[in-house]
């Protein structure tokens, strides 16, 4: 729902557009740009048919549509705006990093962006936004305000987000490289119904990425998950003690540390005193050595005598210094070897709980041709890689996501679903008007290949031992991305895999500069997208170029 202070925003922040439209629309448009604008009014979405929880949503640059698909066959879809030429929203695989239902650029003058779905860091979104009817956005896919609003709540922070090209829809899907989970040993399983795909580990969206499945339908998987989840309870507890133990032994090393860095200093100022007291003698001898008569010998003599005695004594305290630094650097090193076996077992308690939490959220793999590895995240972390065998890897392998959707066969195997990503439209990028007219919303999406998916599958060996970490952790949410491309460097800190297809356009990635404010940014099909209200930091920013037009 909108809060009043969004409702109110978005009101002003709507009419104060359309007037400056009205009035820069004469002057900056071209014939051919009117016309094209007169198609704008595309709000129409499909019934929302979802019988549970989004899995996984796929957005087609060519039909300009989204659809968001549960994990039995439900889906919804909308009209899109992605983005236009030269800042096209990159083909690839990504999934939802952050929600903010109020948000605002830090561009444009805090532009509203309401029911922003970030996925990745660099400012790609879904967010409500105007759709004039095709791609006109800055590389953010724009869906219709009803149904962005829709969506919203529906999702949760992981869900897999597919940009394609060509419209796809995914397919159920069984292959013995598909993960299978670890056999259950001592528990009596129940007649099981799938019921909904899964819920969040917390309420907080923000505070932990990643699903926990709802195994209410499978008994004695919950108990498994619940096994972990007490696993992980106890090792939080030992981490907790393990951590308040090293916080104290560093406050002793912090308390060691303050009286040697005075010491330390003590010692330089010593040390530049006599360095300068030495100078003055030289400076002397050198006078000295230059005097033509006896009253000037004398008089330098003296000189470097009182010179010589202020020599002596600094260098007494240089000695002292240098004493008192040992002695401080002696206790300084007693504290810190007291303190390492405690920050030692802080830091393996951390990663034995780090482990522990790991072993109840899904895990993503990501095998690439081209670098002829395997890759797997847990909780947007990598947690390993491996070599992998791929047969013919001179020939393309293609695109593909495999979601592990659900449990079946009394819990001891998983339901997987495929997409694959294709480009069989030889035409130019450029986005098809006259197929977007011609297209309804009673258009369904084309099934994924079976076949082609599953040919990609045949192609890969994987070590045993390598297979074996993996059914260790197959829960439902759980996905396997195969590609010809190798890991996007957009796949970094809180993120899982993001694969950007190198063939298509990747003007929204790549062209991000941030720009100037110009008024006709505010017309209705321009003013959103890119960098997100954020700073490297994660701390909220805004932007410096202010406007006459700031208010709004």
């Amino acid at each position: 729902m909108f809060s009043l202070r969004l409702q109110r925003k978005r009101s002003i922040t709507r009419l104060a557009t359309s007037a400056l439209a009205i009035i820069a629309m004469s002057a900056t448009l071209t014939p051919a740009d009117a016309a094209k604008r007169k198609q704008r009014p595309i709000e129409v979405t499909a019934p929302e048919t979802l019988s549970g929880p989004p899995v996984i949503a796929v957005v087609s640059i060519k039909d300009q549509r989204v659809t968001v698909y549960d994990a039995n066959g439900g889906s919804m879809s909308g009209r899109v705006s992605s983005g236009r030429d030269g800042y096209e929203t990159p083909v690839g695989v990504y999934s939802v990093l952050q929600k903010e239902e109020e948000h605002y650029s830090n561009l444009y003058d805090d532009a509203s962006m309401p029911f922003m779905q970030r996925i990745t860091w660099s400012g790609i979104a879904l967010h409500a936004g105007q759709l004039p009817g095709y791609p006109a956005s800055h590389g953010c896919v724009r869906l219709p305000d009803s149904f962005a609003q829709r969506l919203f709540p529906l999702t949760k922070l992981g869900m897999r987000v597919v940009v394609a090209y060509d419209d796809v829809a995914p397919v159920e899907i069984s292959h013995p490289l598909l993960m299978k989970p670890t056999p259950l040993q001592s528990v009596q399983t129940a007649t099981a119904i799938p019921m909904s795909y899964q819920t969040p580990i917390v309420d907080d969206q923000d505070s932990t990425p990643g699903y926990s499945p709802n195994l209410q339908a499978w008994p004695a998987r919950q108990v498994e998950l619940n096994a972990l989840k007490s696993i992980a309870d106890g090792k939080q507890i030992l981490a907790d003690a393990a951590i308040d133990q090293a916080k104290e032994m560093e406050q002793i090393v912090a308390d060691k540390k303050a009286p040697r860095d005075r010491a330390a200093k003590a010692l330089r100022k010593a040390e530049a005193i006599k360095k300068a007291a030495d100078g003055l003698v030289a400076a002397i001898d050198k006078k000295l050595s230059k005097a033509k008569s006896d009253k000037a010998t004398k008089r330098w003599t003296a000189e470097k005598e009182r010179a010589a005695k202020k020599v002596d004594e600094v260098a007494t305290k240089v000695a002292a210094a240098t004493e008192a630094l040992q002695a401080a650097d002696a206790d300084l090193q007693k504290a810190k070897d007291q303190a390492a076996p405690a920050l030692a077992a802080r830091d393996q308690a951390v990663a034995v709980l780090k482990e522990a939490k790991r072993k109840a959220l899904p895990m993503s793999v990501f095998i690439s041709l081209k670098t002829q590895r395997l890759y797997v995240r847990q909780g947007n972390e990598p947690v390993f890689d491996a070599p992998v065998t791929i047969a013919d890897p001179q020939q393309p392998i293609g695109t593909h996501v495999f979601t592990a959707v659900g449990y079946k066969e009394g819990g001891n195997d998983v339901r997987w679903t495929a997409v694959s990503l294709e480009h069989k439209d030889n035409a130019d990028y450029a986005y098809n008007e006259d197929r977007r007219n011609r297209l309804s919303d009673a258009d369904t999406p084309p099934p994924t290949d079976v076949a082609e998916a599953s040919a990609a599958l045949d192609r890969i060996t994987i070590a045993p031992d390598v297979a074996a970490k993996l059914e260790s952790a197959v829960w439902p949410g759980s996905s396997l991305i195969i590609s010809d491309e190798p890991m996007s460097k957009e796949t970094g800190k809180a993120t899982d895999f993001i694969v950007l297809i190198s063939t298509e356009p990747q003007g929204g990635i790549k062209k991000r500069p941030k720009q100037f404010f110009r008024n006709d940014n505010f017309m209705s099909d321009s003013a959103d997208d890119f960098y997100y209200g954020y700073d490297r930091y994660g701390r909220r920013s805004y932007p410096r170029q202010r406007s006459m037009f700031g208010w709004w």
